[in-house]
């Protein structure tokens, strides 16, 4: 009797810890700025289809960030990826202003104010563990930054491509050619060192694709210069769609035996939002959610991925139903309010575009093609003269710019029984929706600064905070008997405007070295060393791993 109740102790010992063991790989997908609302009008867009989101969704996140109740794009995100809020502007570094849970704001600890803070894809390098990102924007924008870069600008877009070519990830999908190819307009050539390190850098979808079905593991692929078109515009000839990326990265970063870390952003439904251009958000969504189908597809079959869903924010305010239905609105069908949106052909960004490259600055010409537009492209019919006339002349004076689309939209969703708030992020709280192999994950209404550590308990990736610590310190905790002489950019020469050429010290017995900002590289005596990391100048400091010490002695 006794030998059986061990045994079933040891039976059940045994069968706990198999439960317990860490995931293998991990897919975060972020559906940049949706909103709750846009999973009913999504729904309904596609005939009452359930999404792929909803027999997961469990739970609510809160989004607010560092000192402030309504978050912006790369402080949210660098909550998902370093477990910390940061504030706004802030691109995966320790903010310097806070807020307690009343709302009165303070300054932080001085020592930690714009340090690095090391990220959930970071880690996963550490641990040898593939690691891509797909995005539809173009590459160094917010949200991919959180989990690749360190700045307190997100706006310097310059010094975060180099920070993320200089650590890349090993696969990255989406926009921004622009940004490796005129990489030399800041000192170095951005391809040879994705070459260096064995990237293969992809200029199309099926050269990337072909490559990646030869055995390619490691691959850059950049669909367009800047960011890549909305989904209602996009021509399948030229650009993929969002899950068309995601399986392909799947396909490449699976072939890691340690796992791998995968980022999926929806980075346009935030864009239409921001402009109020209903279709080019709610058909960005839909895309989106046709690429947690392959995730989740993928998550099922393997056995041995976590799977979590979460937006960063909510952006524009939408309701499904406006002003038009304050009467009425129970007797309002499906077909009168849906149908005019599900036959929508164009974003309003791009009817602008279009007209403008057709017509110039001849507002007579545009006036009279946008009516043709409006009719063709949104079922829009008639529109008085004097509107058109009035949109002709926006578009003329401020081109393409957000003004101008705004100025469409205004007219478009009365439309469509529409409502927006703002063109702005807005503050709500947004869906979760999970898939864990062994069954566990987060229910309820929870914090945004739980998901990181949630996803480094699961996937055994340690401590982030203890990780910042050792791999970005700052250079005169690394060497505090060094003599310091920073070195500016020489007259004439193009880069972000406050980072150095270097920072060069003196060591004992009159040795120099030589520390590169935003590489993973320094030379001493001239001789180059390669960091266990990366010198992280970010405008305040630079930082570098505790390491670093040890290959110069």
């Amino acid at each position: 009797m006794k030998r059986t109740a061990i045994g079933i102790w040891i039976w059940t010992l045994l069968c706990g810890m198999a439960i317990a063991q860490p995931v293998k790989n991990v897919i975060v997908m972020i559906p940049d700025g949706c909103s709750t609302e846009l999973l009913a009008l999504g729904r309904w867009i596609n005939g009452g289809i359930p999404l792929a989101l909803d027999s997961r969704i469990c739970g609510l996140v809160k989004t607010y960030c560092s000192d402030s109740p309504i978050g912006d794009s790369a402080p949210t995100g660098s909550t998902y990826a370093t477990g910390h809020r940061s504030q706004d502007g802030f691109v995966a570094t320790y903010p310097a202003r806070s807020m307690r849970q009343d709302g009165q704001r303070y300054l932080t600890d001085s020592s930690l104010a714009y340090s690095p803070m090391f990220t959930l894809l970071e880690a996963a390098k550490l641990q040898g563990k593939a690691t891509g990102m797909v995005v539809t924007c173009f590459f160094p924008h917010a949200t991919p930054a959180d989990f690749l870069a360190h700045t307190p600008s997100r706006k310097q877009y310059t010094r975060i491509t180099k920070q993320m070519v200089h650590n890349p990830c090993d696969v990255l999908l989406g926009g921004g050619r622009d940004f490796i190819e005129q990489s030399f307009r800041a000192g170095y050539s951005a391809p040879d060192v994705l070459t260096g390190k064995g990237i293969l850098y992809a200029r199309d979808f099926p050269e990337a694709k072909k490559a990646v079905q030869n055995g390619q593991k490691k691959i850059w692929g950049l669909f367009a210069p800047q960011e890549m078109d909305y989904e209602i515009d996009r021509n399948p000839a030229e650009q993929p769609d969002l899950e068309q990326m995601t399986r392909l990265a799947l396909e490449a970063l699976s072939r890691n035996e340690k796992g791998f870390f995968l980022m999926v952003e929806g980075s346009k439904i935030d864009w239409g939002a921001h402009n109020n251009d209903l279709t080019a958000a709610v058909f960005d969504f839909l895309a989106f959610d046709r690429a947690v189908d392959a995730a989740m597809q993928f998550a099922e079959q393997d056995g041995q991925t976590l799977v979590i869903v979460v937006p960063d924010h909510q952006t524009g305010g939408l309701s499904l139903g406006n002003r038009r239905l304050n009467s009425g609105y129970a007797s309002a069908s499906a077909e009168e309010l849906f149908a005019p949106i599900k036959n929508c052909k164009a974003s309003a960004e791009k009817t602008v575009r279009n007209l403008l490259d057709a017509c110039r600055t001849d507002t007579a010409a545009i006036a009279i093609n946008l009516g043709i537009a409006l009719q063709r492209d949104f079922g829009l019919s008639p529109v008085p003269d004097s509107v058109l006339w009035r949109l002709a002349t926006v578009f003329i004076r401020h081109k393409t710019a957000k003004k101008s689309v705004q100025a469409l939209t205004q007219v478009l969703n009365p439309h469509f029984y529409i409502g927006w708030t703002t063109y702005g992020h807005n503050g709500g709280d947004v869906f979760l929706a999970m898939y864990h192999p062994q069954g566990r994950g987060l229910t309820g209404v929870i914090d945004n600064e739980s998901i990181a550590p949630f996803v480094c308990r699961e996937a055994g990736l340690g401590n982030l905070d203890s990780l910042s610590r050792l791999y970005f310190a700052p250079v005169s905790s690394v060497f505090p008997d060094a003599v310091y002489h920073e070195m500016a950019y020489k007259a004439g020469e193009r880069g972000e405007a406050d980072d150095p050429l270097y920072l060069e010290l003196t060591l004992r017995k009159g040795r120099k070295l030589k520390i590169f900002p935003n590489t993973d590289y320094m030379e001493l005596n001239k001789k180059r060393i390669p960091l266990h990391g990366m010198c992280i100048y970010n405008g305040k400091g630079f930082y570098l791993p505790l390491q670093t010490a040890g290959l110069v002695r």
